[in-house]
């Protein structure tokens, strides 16, 4: 590791373009943001010790993410568990450069951003998700399950990355933001859940889960957060959260946590939310927290063997990376892992976007739909910027 000029901002997104592998990774608050091109060593389907023993054999943090659950995506080398030690990393906190810069930065090619052509949803949605909410009606013991839904989009030629990478920032100011790309793959997402970061024996990890939309100014915000924060079905799908987050790091950590959850607002939403911190006992990464939570309620259900059955029957699709572990993994053992929702996967001229929602007893199934549809909103302004 050494320090140098360091390329700008602008000079490094224009590079996505022309990498055949690169890596984007940002923080929410933005204090720590990584770009990496190339690729040093790779790992394909990899489980969380698999990774964890191959990261500390190498002199800086790798990127990548796990599988949602054991069903894999056809076509795709990068949606069944990939993760990329890249052959060049720039810190841009910390202006550092890992590895040795062999492709100097010249004048970027342009690219046109592609049209939208046609797009292919799951209409049928709400019908596959009442079976599930008719299940719970009849098991009270069956309390959560989350659904998702996938919608396809098709491009009339492959996205500017570049532009894709300043329209996060723009757009998605408050998410954590990570791009990765493998030859003709990129998955991007812009989800607003951690899921654990470790950092000298520090952990913290949050309870998301609980939504409504964003108000179209200050007094209908105000007033929809706090309907948000007295409605039933909302405050007891987050509940179930925070408490198998509990329940599966109490025997590891000391945890702090509010009375109560608070109000966490993205663009097009508001979700309730819990932060969970505190102190690890004995030498835990931040991959064995990732696997000892995932998958939490937010993202499964509850109990979680039948959600994850359920799940498998009535997604009509495998999830792949959607809704899985993403992030950065350090040698030490510290790092970030982040939940891959408010996300979309490309490859070569087709753009699949997926949404989740937390279904319970008394779901109405139509406005699960429009939640999901709400929560897609984030990968479709970025693919309707592409075509201005």
């Amino acid at each position: 590791m050494f320090e140098m000029s360091f390329p700008t901002e602008k000079q490094l997104r224009d590079r996505f373009d022309r990498s055949e592998h690169a890596v984007y990774f940002a923080t929410a608050d933005k204090r720590t943001r990584y770009y990496g091109f190339g690729v040093r060593e790779e790992k394909f389907g990899a489980d969380f010790q698999d990774v964890a023993a191959w990261a500390r054999e190498q002199r800086y943090p790798v990127f990548g993410g796990f599988l949602f659950d054991e069903q894999s995506v056809t076509d795709s080398a990068l949606m069944n568990g990939y993760f990329v030690l890249p052959e060049v990393l720039y810190d841009i906190t910390d202006q550092h450069l890992w590895g040795r810069e062999t492709d100097p930065f010249g004048a970027p090619t342009p690219i046109a951003g592609p049209a939208i052509t046609s797009q292919t949803d799951e209409y049928d949605w709400p019908d596959r998700v009442q079976t599930a909410v008719d299940d719970m009606q009849q098991n009270p013991n069956h309390q959560k399950v989350v659904l998702g839904r996938q919608r396809q989009v098709r491009l009339t030629g492959k996205l500017n990355l570049a532009t894709l990478l300043a329209d996060l920032a723009t757009q998605q100011p408050n998410s954590y933001h990570f791009v990765l790309k493998r030859g003709d793959e990129v998955f991007v997402s812009a989800t607003p859940e951690r899921l654990a970061k470790v950092n000298r024996g520090q952990f913290e990890t949050a309870g998301v889960a609980g939504t409504i939309r964003r108000g179209i100014d200050e007094a209908e915000d105000a007033r929809l957060a706090t309907e948000l924060l007295q409605d039933p079905k909302n405050l007891q799908e987050h509940a179930y959260v925070v408490e198998t987050i509990v329940s599966r790091l109490q025997d590891v950590a000391t945890l702090t946590l509010p009375d109560g959850p608070q109000i966490m607002k993205n663009p097009q939403v508001q979700h309730l939310y819990t932060p969970i911190a505190g102190q690890l006992n004995g030498d835990n990464t931040v991959l064995a927290l990732a696997e000892r939570l995932h998958p939490t309620p937010a993202l499964g259900g509850k109990p979680v063997d039948w959600a994850m059955a359920t799940i498998q029957t009535i997604d009509q699709h495998p999830r792949g990376l959607f809704a899985g572990p993403i992030g950065v993994v350090k040698p030490d053992g510290d790092g970030e892992m982040i939940v891959g929702i408010r996300s979309m996967w490309l490859k070569q001229r087709t753009a699949t976007l997926f949404a989740g929602a937390g279904i319970l007893a008394d779901s109405d199934v139509q406005a699960e739909f429009e939640e999901t549809g709400l929560k897609m909103t984030p990968m479709m302004n970025l693919l309707k910027e592409q075509d201005k």
